[in-house]
């Protein structure tokens, strides 16, 4: 009857003008996946003519669009955007795991990282998985309380390699052979810094040999004559490359550095005539304690801290989530959805590998949300209800006719 399909048709439109207001009212919404919905037909079958009678319409679906919104820089640490495939996996406080893509994240009283709901944002704090086979129950809130102070670290290594003229003398002094020094910090098994001078000198009996003084002191201690602590000896073949052993244990009498063991490394020293002297940039892993000063997110998800000593280190680790089928993702409200059956199991992985977006830190990804499509959707519905609409009267009317007929 047609009154029936001028109806299922007011429906239908009536719920197609609710997707699009939707739409339109998140178009501001970070993060915010638009949808459209899908009819379909409706047919019933004639008793006396056995044939099949169309009988309107009705909502067979409702399809979210999952594309990528613009990435808008914000400036701010905590902003975070998705570029390509991949959702930002938060849990409530029962543990319950949902899914967004806005990326606008603070941290909490207790230096938890959480969206604006208060949701916290997983990951891993420390020993974050360098594999991408990562499992829901290795990932944990992200929580940087423990990582706002970094403890002191003694020096256990140095690493250097200089190189060596053996023709750097001085002609004023008997043709004497100048010693190269070098003084750098350190840290003792207190952690507290401390001064270390080696001097490299040529062997004046020996061809092809040097001698590596070492001594350590104060570090507020700049006089210049200091009691020589250790000596080793360093041999050359004839191209100038190191032939003797190039690790040493030093300082071991020392008494700033007593039953501490630290390894010189001098790998890669070579003698090279009408040379300058060159160190290369020297390496020892001491350093002292440090505070937390700025942090940032690179785009595997690394948070990478910066202290206060000058330290970089890594801090936490973003963990993403994808499905194979996201437009059965259940919405929750407020950018969250919630896995289905339909959706398939959660899959978990490192931005920027297997398939997984990269992020962009200091951004967010804005509504996709196209607002010129969606008016001219809103015209096309709007014509539609106006049609089923003259429809319902047309039927009254004909109704009325039959119903006064005498």
């Amino acid at each position: 009857m047609s009154i029936m399909n001028a109806i299922s048709g007011l429906m239908a439109s009536s719920n197609y003008i609710d997707v699009i207001s939707n739409n339109i009212a998140n178009a501001s919404t970070t993060g915010f996946k638009s949808s459209t919905i899908s009819f379909c037909d409706i047919v019933e079958q004639s008793r006396m003519a056995k044939n099949f009678i169309g009988a309107g319409t009705a909502r067979s679906n409702l399809v979210q669009n999952f594309n990528n919104g613009p990435l808008i820089n914000t400036g701010r640490d905590l902003d975070i955007g998705i570029n390509q495939e991949g959702f930002f996996r938060v849990v409530d406080s029962h543990g319950r795991a949902h899914y967004t893509r806005n990326g606008q994240f603070s941290l909490d009283k207790n230096k938890n990282i959480v969206n604006m709901q208060g949701l916290y944002l997983t990951g891993q704090n420390k020993d974050y998985a360098n594999s991408n086979k990562i499992h829901s129950m290795h990932l944990i809130p992200i929580n940087l309380k423990k990582k706002f102070i970094l403890l002191a670290k003694p020096t256990t290594k140095i690493n250097f390699s200089p190189v060596l003229n053996d023709t750097h003398i001085d002609d004023q002094n008997d043709n004497t052979i100048i010693p190269y020094n070098t003084s750098f910090t350190i840290y003792d098994k207190y952690a507290n810094p401390q001064k270390i001078d080696i001097m490299f000198e040529k062997d004046k009996k020996e061809s092809n040999t040097w001698k590596a003084y070492i001594n350590s002191r104060n570090i507020n201690d700049n006089s210049l004559d200091h009691k020589i602590e250790e000596v080793f000896t360093m041999k050359f073949n004839d191209q100038g490359q190191l032939t003797s052993p190039s690790v040493f244990m030093i300082l071991k009498t020392s008494k700033n550095f007593l039953h501490q063991s630290i390894t010189l490394d001098l790998t890669g020293t070579v003698v090279k005539q009408d040379s300058k002297l060159f160190f290369d940039p020297l390496f020892q892993d001491g350093y002292s304690e440090g505070v937390l000063k700025t942090f940032d997110i690179l785009d595997n998800g690394e948070i990478m801290g910066t202290y206060s000593n000058q330290k970089i280190f890594p801090i936490g680790q973003i963990i993403l989530a994808k499905f194979i089928n996201p437009v059965k993702l259940r919405p929750e409200g407020s950018n969250l959805w919630a896995s289905t059956v339909e959706a398939g199991s959660e899959n978990l992985g490192i931005a920027g590998s297997m398939g997984f977006g990269s992020l962009r830190s200091k951004n967010l990804e804005s509504s996709n949300v196209d607002l010129n499509k969606e008016l001219l959707n809103m015209i096309i519905a709007q014509r539609n209800y106006q049609s089923n609409a003259q429809v319902l009267k047309t039927e009254d009317k004909i109704l009325n006719t039959l119903v006064n007929l005498r």
